[in-house]
C-alpha cells in the first residue's frame, strides 16, 4: 500500500460513492450521509477525477452507474465492510437476541416447502428475528435483491451475473406429477400415454406456456389444460376437486402431498433437472446477519 498516496486522498469521497450506489439518486444519498445536495454533487466532481470516469450518468429517477463505477463498487463494498468491522468490531449475529426482520425473495414453490421449515426453527431454537417472505422468480431476481430491503432472493442461479451481486448453490430438484386419484383414473406411476391424454394444470409465470408445453408440442402434441394459473401454491385449492395433473418441482409436490393427501407419480416424459441459487448484495456479502442467514439456507438445502 502506498500510505503517501493514499493521504492526497479523501477517502470520505468512497464513502460518498457508495452511498451513490446504494440510492442511485444525488438527493437521496445527500440525506442519508446528512450532506447538502451540493456537497454530494462536489464531492462526485472530484471523483470523477479521481477515477477518470463519468461513474453516473443522470435518468430520469436520479442517476445510473456506468461500467466502471460497477467495477469500483465489487471491489469497494466488501473493503469499508471490513473497515467499519475493524472500527466497530461488529459482533457475530445472535439470533435469539435480535429484533431484525430478515428479508426474503423467492417464487412460492420454495415458500411453500421454506417458510414452515423456518417458522419451526424459529420456535424449536427460540430465535427472536422475524423472516418476511416476498415474491419474485428467475425473471425479476435482480430487481429484488436490488432492493436494500431484500437480505437474500432464492431463485435459479442467473446465466450472468454482475459483480454486484454474490451466489451460490445451494440445491437442485426435478419434477413430480401430483393429482388426485379418486377423481383421475390413471396408473401409478402414470404412463406417458395417460399423461399426454389427461387433462392439466398449467403453472407458469405468464400463464401462456411451460416446458411441458414444449416437450410435448416436440412429440406432436398439445397439452390439455383445464386451468392456468401464475402460482403453484393455487394448486392447493385446485387439485383436491379437480381431475387434473399438476407437474411441479418434486420438494414443492412433497410437501403438498403431505398435507393434502393428493398423489405422486414421476413425470413419464424427459422432464428437466434445476437448481436453487442464494443471491445476494456484494455490499451485505461480510455483513454478521447476511453469513448467518445463508448459513442457515444452507442447512435447509440439506433437508430438501
Amino acid at each position: 500500500m502506498n500510505s503517501i498516496d493514499l493521504r492526497r486522498i479523501d477517502l470520505n469521497l468512497l464513502v460518498v460513492f457508495q452511498a451513490l450506489m446504494q440510492e442511485g439518486n444525488v438527493t437521496r444519498a445527500a440525506v442519508k450521509l446528512s450532506l447538502s445536495q451540493s456537497a454530494v454533487s462536489a464531492a462526485l466532481s472530484r471523483l470523477r477525477k479521481l477515477f477518470g470516469d463519468p461513474l453516473f450518468e443522470r435518468s430520469r429517477t436520479g442517476v445510473l452507474p456506468t461500467w466502471r463505477a460497477l467495477e469500483i463498487s465489487a471491489r469497494l463494498a466488501p473493503t469499508l465492510a471490513s473497515i467499519a468491522d475493524v472500527i466497530f468490531e461488529e459482533p457475530e449475529f445472535e439470533p435469539t437476541s435480535s429484533t431484525r426482520v430478515i428479508h426474503l425473495a423467492m417464487s412460492d414453490d420454495i415458500e411453500i416447502v421454506l417458510a414452515p421449515w423456518l417458522a419451526q426453527r424459529k420456535a424449536e431454537r427460540g430465535w427472536t428475528v422475524e423472516f418476511a417472505i416476498h415474491q419474485t422468480n428467475s425473471t425479476l431476481w435482480e430487481s429484488s435483491v436490488a432492493n436494500d430491503r431484500t437480505d437474500i432472493a432464492l431463485a435459479m442461479p442467473p446465466t450472468h451475473i454482475s459483480s454486484t451481486f454474490q451466489s451460490e448453490t445451494l440445491f437442485s430438484s426435478g419434477y413430480l406429477c401430483l393429482y388426485n386419484a379418486d377423481l383421475l383414473a390413471v396408473s401409478n406411476p402414470i404412463t406417458a400415454e395417460e399423461y399426454v391424454n389427461a387433462d392439466h394444470i398449467r403453472v407458469s409465470y405468464d400463464v401462456q406456456r411451460g416446458w411441458v408445453d414444449d416437450l410435448m408440442a416436440a412429440r406432436g402434441h398439445k397439452r390439455k389444460t383445464l386451468c392456468a394459473i401464475s402460482h403453484f401454491s393455487g394448486l392447493a385449492a385446485l387439485l383436491p376437486t379437480t381431475p387434473a395433473i399438476a407437474t411441479f418441482p418434486a420438494y414443492a409436490a412433497r410437501a403438498l402431498a403431505r398435507v393434502t393427501g393428493l398423489t405422486l407419480s414421476p413425470v413419464p416424459i424427459q422432464a428437466p433437472q434445476f437448481a436453487i441459487a442464494a443471491i445476494w448484495s456484494t455490499q451485505s456479502d461480510g455483513s454478521s446477519e447476511n453469513v448467518w442467514i445463508r448459513r442457515i439456507l444452507a442447512e435447509f438445502a440439506q433437508s430438501i
